[in-house]
């Protein structure tokens, strides 16, 4: 399993990662694609991954580097893909290769899909702040807040999660509260 990290809109890998994005998450959730191209050249702190095997992309990452954080803003297999252990297998290469805490969205587990979710990451061990109400900011006109979880893995003692909160909302979706 391969994750190649794109550079360019003109990244081959490029047309399946989108299709992967829109088809894995819901409008209110996720960027337009052209937003999410523009933060390719715009934002040093932003990185976009191709998940690969030896037929091609099986999935895709989008993650962010912030003031000590590795904020993991999207992570979906190929609906055809999964069960396999990919998700598992590059989850786990993210994490050793990360020296710092990481903190992710999900849903909150109101159904079988979203806790098994929570259940994924939990056996990688993020902790569910399932008591925190967090509201991820609107991604744009027409979009909807969405009332989500925080996942934190190896957060620091004392994690202040109002900070956390603060941090996302100011420097990836770019407002200064909710």
């Amino acid at each position: 399993m391969n994750c190649n990290k794109i550079v360019s809109v003109d990244d081959v890998a490029l047309p399946a990662v989108c299709r992967i994005y829109e088809q894995s998450f819901p409008i209110d959730e996720r960027r337009d694609i052209s937003e999410l191209l523009g933060l390719l050249s715009s934002q040093q702190d932003f990185s976009l991954y191709a998940i690969c095997d030896a037929h091609g992309v099986v999935g895709m990452l989008s993650m962010w580097m912030l003031d000590g954080w590795m904020y993991i803003e999207h992570f979906a297999i190929d609906e055809a893909m999964r069960g396999k252990g990919i998700g598992c297998e590059v989850l786990r290469m993210f994490l050793c290769n990360s020296k710092l805490p990481v903190v992710l969205e999900v849903e909150p587990p109101t159904d079988l899909a979203t806790r098994r979710r929570i259940t994924f990451y939990r056996s990688e061990g993020f902790e569910l702040h399932d008591s925190y109400r967090y509201i991820q900011p609107s991604y744009g006109e027409g979009r909807s807040t969405v009332e989500l979880r925080l996942m934190t893995y190896c957060a620091p003692d004392g994690c202040n999660l109002d900070d956390l909160a603060h941090l996302l909302h100011r420097r990836v979706y770019g407002v200064c509260d909710v």
